[in-house]
């Protein structure tokens, strides 16, 4: 808990020092783009009675957040190969490896949720 109050803070602290000076870097403007993205997606709470309603929410919360991770990684990547020696970096791999990891992570959550509306269903009735 403490530790997600100190990244709010420095959240804060940055989104309260200005706009960022102006720069042509794809990889600053994605940095900044990934640090609003977070910054205006904060996940709502679960309740200790959770219902589906819950989970959907957080499904999507995540699919958010890993859309926003994976513009600012891919622009980091980009720019890495740029530099690297020959410009060799195999993304087609990684973005593979990232569609298959945000699947999992968010379809883990839309099943839970689909077989927690299940049971929800089955008591009201």
């Amino acid at each position: 808990m403490a530790q997600a109050e100190r990244i709010t803070t420095a959240i804060r602290e940055l989104m309260s020092r200005g706009l960022p000076p102006k720069s042509t870097s794809p990889v600053r403007a994605a940095h900044t783009e990934l640090v609003a993205a977070l910054a205006g997606n904060p996940p709502r709470p679960i309740r200790l009675e959770v219902d589906s309603l819950d989970l959907d929410d957080r499904a999507e919360h995540v699919e958010k957040l890993l859309a926003a991770v994976h513009i600012y990684l891919t622009a980091i990547l980009a720019d890495t190969a740029e530099n690297i020696p020959g410009g060799k970096l195999d993304r087609k791999y990684l973005d593979g490896l990232y569609s298959d990891f945000t699947g999992d992570a968010v379809g883990g959550i839309q099943k839970a949720a689909a077989e927690l509306r299940e049971h929800e269903t089955w008591r009201a009735s």
